[in-house]
């Protein structure tokens, strides 16, 4: 069975986040919760709120309330921590849980100066009025790099994905795959564990990453989990070298471009949805820097007889938007 995926959610921002949420774990409708702000929990991979509602017979409960978006993505799209102020009353939209009395997961936040704060960094707005965040404030272009060929950097800066549609997959699954999703939990995996990912994985996920030369080798710093793989420049596998989640990688350049071969990989899925990959698993990159530096275009080769029919792709691209590596810290909820 086959797949031609343009722009596909498996890779993009708002499927990390379903990852950790487990949507199916809350109701398809979106309804209203009103209440005064008693916590904001300001943590990856999303941030939380405990939130004091008057129900219907009058009587005050405590709802546990999840949002969307990691600190990075909600930072990037103008919504920062010091917007919500404990004692507010605040207008949450979201979902209600269907396993936990009291728990809900919010996309848009009506805060008390009348703003409204939309968490989701592909959301569109709810409420008329002031925005901050949603897909118009989090989406960049071009004309928002910096001065890249004067900084004359090269490969070596921090690259940031444009778009959360930035992706375009080919992705010919095996029956075998896809039937293994069946056993997938979307309450217990390692994304709602708070466990780092594996290659390709954590090559195709919102955050900013690095490369910084280091002769030998490269590294390359990924945003998310704290991660650092390691490019060796000179040499190749040896039989010995012991597998990974990140695998082992040999680059070298092809003029400008740099390409990646990545090996003994011993993480266990492809995706976030229970797609498994086995230790077979071969994976080609190449990182193509523009002529002005500004643009890093990518494509991902996969090679795996238990995942695919035949070599899967991905490909899509990162800007020079000047952003920083923050910490991840990463909290199990």
């Amino acid at each position: 069975m086959k797949f031609i995926v343009a722009a596909s959610g498996f890779f993009s921002l708002p499927v990390i986040a379903l990852a950790h949420h487990a949507m199916t774990g809350y109701v398809d409708e979106r309804q209203e919760l009103r209440g005064e702000l008693v916590d904001v929990i300001w943590r990856n991979p999303h941030i939380g709120f405990a939130l004091s509602v008057v129900n219907e017979d009058g009587e005050r409960e405590l709802w546990k309330i999840e949002g969307f978006g990691s600190i990075y993505a909600l930072r990037r799209s103008g919504i920062t921590e010091t917007l919500f102020n404990i004692g507010d009353q605040v207008t949450m939209v979201g979902r209600r849980s269907n396993r936990q009395p009291q728990e809900f997961l919010a996309s848009h936040v009506l805060l008390a100066n009348g703003t409204e704060a939309v968490l989701q960094a592909n959301g569109e707005p709810y409420w008329s009025g002031e925005i901050l965040g949603g897909r118009a404030q989090w989406e960049a272009d071009e004309t928002e790099t910096v001065n890249a060929a004067h900084e004359n950097r090269g490969l070596f800066r921090v690259w940031s994905i444009p778009a959360l549609a930035d992706r375009v997959l080919h992705v010919p699954f095996t029956e075998a795959a896809i039937a293994a999703r069946a056993m997938w939990d979307p309450l217990d995996n390692f994304a709602a564990r708070c466990e780092p990912e594996g290659m390709p994985r954590i090559m195709i996920n919102p955050h900013p990453f690095e490369f910084v030369d280091e002769g030998a080798t490269i590294r390359l710093r990924v945003e998310l989990y704290d991660l650092a793989r390691t490019i060796h420049m000179v040499g190749s596998v040896a039989d010995n070298t012991p597998t990974s989640p990140l695998g082992y990688s040999v680059g070298h350049w092809a003029g400008t471009t740099l390409v990646v071969e990545t090996t003994r990989v011993n993480w266990p899925y492809f995706d976030n949805i229970g797609t498994p990959q086995s230790g077979a698993v071969k994976m080609i990159e190449r990182f193509m820097l523009s002529d002005d530096q500004n643009r890093l275009n990518y494509h991902l080769t996969i090679t795996d007889p238990t995942t695919f029919t035949e070599p899967a792709t991905i490909v899509g691209h990162w800007l020079a938007l000047g952003e920083a590596i923050t910490p991840f810290a990463c909290e199990v909820h």
